[in-house]
């Protein structure tokens, strides 16, 4: 959700839909179009902001663990009423990235491997840091990583906590994509992380203290929905106390009340 324009998100593709940013309002209409400079869509996968209102987009998708270039991108936030939203494929809206961020995982040991767990989807800030989650396939768990400084520096994440996504809430076999995390955001009061799989959000308490170590130890809610529904979805925002989810077929979805559902139509 956009920190500085009321009823706007930001949103993109990932791998092979070039350097875009979208502007769209909660019913997934396009409000306009930008083209981001200095920096290539090899698979970006989230966007947040900090609390200078500033975004952040993470080039993190690792789908084979066989990246060496993963980073994060600063850029300021665009003025979509600068920019075009036909879809003629031209824009008069442009952005520059202010500051790329190089990361690495320290424990990553094997690469080119698609069970070596460490493709990432999901990017939040909390707490004056940018924070990520792994997206596993060789397992239903995710880690957390932080990272220790954004100052363009290459830097090696630091691993935080970790956390059991659970079985499969599919009945019979296991579907794609299942327990795998593909998009985080934190309340805009930052008292709650909400984290996105293919066929669940997962809400907990942020921590009041510490290093985020017990981010998971309260988790408050698990909603449920139908995944031959929602498909591959991969986006999410807070919009005041209710969820947006976004797929990608540009389907928008939206939970209310997450924190007292079980379960989600």
């Amino acid at each position: 959700a956009s920190p500085t324009h009321a009823g706007v998100l930001w949103t993109h593709g990932d791998s092979g839909t070039g350097n875009w940013l979208f502007a769209i309002n909660a019913e997934g209409q396009l409000l306009a179009r930008v083209r981001v400079r200095g920096a290539v869509n090899v698979d970006w996968e989230d966007i947040t902001h900090d609390d200078q209102g500033r975004l952040w987009l993470g080039d993190i998708g690792n789908n084979y663990s066989g990246r060496r270039d993963l980073a994060v991108h600063r850029l300021p936030e665009p003025d979509p009423g600068d920019a075009s939203g036909d879809a003629s494929g031209d824009a008069s809206g442009q952005v520059e990235v202010q500051l790329s961020v190089p990361y690495h995982f320290p424990d990553q040991t094997r690469f080119g491997d698609r069970l070596a767990d460490f493709d990432a989807e999901a990017l939040f800030w909390w707490r004056g840091q940018l924070w990520l989650l792994t997206k596993h396939r060789s397992d239903d768990r995710t880690r957390l990583y932080r990272f220790p400084a954004l100052s363009g520096e290459e830097v090696a994440l630091v691993l935080v906590a970790s956390f059991d996504l659970g079985p499969s809430l599919s009945p019979g076999p296991r579907k794609p994509w299942t327990g795998q995390v593909s998009a985080a955001e934190v309340s805009a009061d930052g008292r709650n992380l909400a984290m996105l799989t293919y066929e669940a959000v997962f809400v907990f308490a942020t921590p009041e203290s510490g290093d985020g170590a017990e981010m998971f130890d309260e988790q408050l809610a698990r909603v449920a929905f139908d995944q031959a529904k929602t498909r591959q979805i991969e986006g999410l925002a807070w919009v005041g106390e209710e969820l947006l989810m976004i797929n990608e077929d540009r389907a928008v979805f939206r939970i209310k009340e997450p924190l007292t559902r079980t379960r989600y139509p």
